[in-house]
């Protein structure tokens, strides 16, 4: 399926799916998720996955990512090009939240799995509305 505004919510729904077959974890669109999406990648990270082996499924959690924000921050999907990100996002969507911010979800996802622990999607709805997320209790 191809990136656009009109694709984004099927892609994170088949995400969704995807996590509750593969890993039993139910992705219900609530922010707390996030911290479950940050676990899963991390989780792939550590299978010794590659980028490439690991990217459709990053791609549709970050899909999910933006989907969460559509429904509790107000964002919406744009085209990259649209909001002159196309410099520094390499997908063709991003997230514009009110007062026209641009935010690449997808982006976070594949940052968060490269870099290991670095700031992950529930950090990035954190800084992006200003709300705290419970601690994860995971080990």
């Amino acid at each position: 399926m191809r990136f656009s505004p009109e694709t984004a919510p099927q892609i994170a729904e088949g995400s969704v799916e995807f996590v509750h077959r593969k890993f039993g974890f139910a992705l219900p669109y609530t922010p707390e998720s996030l911290i479950v999406v940050d676990a899963i990648v991390d989780k792939i990270k550590a299978t010794g996955a590659t980028e490439q082996q690991a990217s459709g499924l990053l791609s549709g959690l970050g899909c999910y990512t933006g989907e969460v924000l559509v429904r509790h921050a107000k964002a919406s999907w744009r085209w990259t090009a649209e909001m002159s990100m196309t410099g520094s996002c390499r997908f063709p969507i991003v997230l514009v939240l009110p007062g026209l911010t641009g935010c690449d979800a997808i982006g976070k996802a594949f940052e968060r799995f490269k870099d290991g622990n670095a700031d992950g999607v529930a950090l990035l709805y954190e800084k992006t509305v200003g709300v705290k997320l419970p601690p994860s209790r995971s080990g």
